[in-house]
């Protein structure tokens, strides 16, 4: 790598505020995971079109944290992609690529959608979109999980992200 590229990288926190340019969403709270290779994005009611041309989803729809920006989204650019989780359990998804703000870059990075309604973060973003541009402090944090959960009364019986009871 040569000295150019880091200079140009941004140091962001453990979770982050993410914005959807073309959607003109901003402040989704945003989970940085440098194990994760793919970013996800919580949609739902995802449907292919019978033709198989066209993939409908809520953008963001009926997530407890951010179900209000949710956004019907129809687009005819996406991919099917083999998702690997923590344990080595395959899902297969779709994967679109969104134009996102995250620090004081703007990018556009391909996301997977995901049922995340059972995780305190709508979006989480893995490697292929942070490599060559950010740089993961994870002392630091610009959105407190446990200050989310008390504000949007979430009460998860297992919180999935957090390890843990409650």
């Amino acid at each position: 790598m040569n000295k150019r590229s880091k200079l140009h990288r941004v140091m962001i926190g453990r979770a982050e505020e993410l914005s959807f340019v073309q959607f003109d969403i901003a402040g989704v709270p945003a989970k940085i995971d440098t194990g994760a290779y793919h970013s996800a994005v919580h949609a739902s009611d995802i449907k292919l079109s019978k033709d198989g041309k066209t993939l409908t989803f809520n953008l963001l729809g009926n997530h407890p944290v951010c179900g209000v920006f949710a956004i019907p989204v129809s687009t005819d650019k996406f991919d099917k992609t083999l998702v690997a989780n923590s344990f080595g359990a395959e899902e297969s998804r779709y994967e679109v690529k969104l134009r996102v703000k995250l620090g004081p870059k703007v990018v556009t990075s391909p996301f997977t959608l995901a049922d995340r309604s059972k995780k305190v973060y709508p979006i989480l973003i893995g490697r292929k979109m942070l490599n060559g541009r950010y740089v993961v402090d994870t002392s630091h944090t610009s959105v407190d999980r446990a200050e989310l959960k008390k504000k949007y009364s979430i009460a998860f019986p297992v919180d999935e992200e957090g390890g843990r009871k409650g």
